[in-house]
């Protein structure tokens, strides 16, 4: 029987100096991050670490890629994080990463705008 688990992180809160405008890259701001690990197998894992994706890994990894930046686009920081897992992560057979930024430089009232991407192995 196939199976497929989801791990995931939702609402990591990340600081980072991403934008387009100098004052967000100089002053920076919050972001936040969801990130959702699909994993495909055809028996349930063992009650090991090495057969399960370490969800504290993954927020480190965000933080780690955010923290190597600047980045103009919140769609490259999302790309990045989705790289980093699948690198990162041989048992994730898709990731769906989702970066919202709270404080976007836009004259309207909103609780945030973002992007979601999803990469998947061939």
């Amino acid at each position: 029987m196939r199976r497929t688990e989801r791990v995931f992180v939702e609402n990591l809160g990340i600081h980072g100096f991403h934008g387009l405008i100098a004052e967000e890259q100089r002053l920076g701001q919050k972001f936040y991050a969801d990130i959702e690990c699909l994993v495909a197998r055809d028996e349930a894992p063992s009650d090991t670490m090495k057969d399960a994706v370490d969800y504290g890994k993954v927020c480190d990894l965000a933080h780690s890629i955010s923290a190597s930046g600047p980045f103009n686009l919140i769609e490259t920081l999302a790309e990045r994080i989705g790289h980093g897992v699948m690198e990162t992560f041989p048992l994730v057979s898709t990731v769906r990463v989702r970066i919202r930024k709270p404080n976007a430089p836009i004259r309207h009232f909103l609780d945030h705008v973002g992007v979601e991407i999803e990469l998947s192995r061939d």
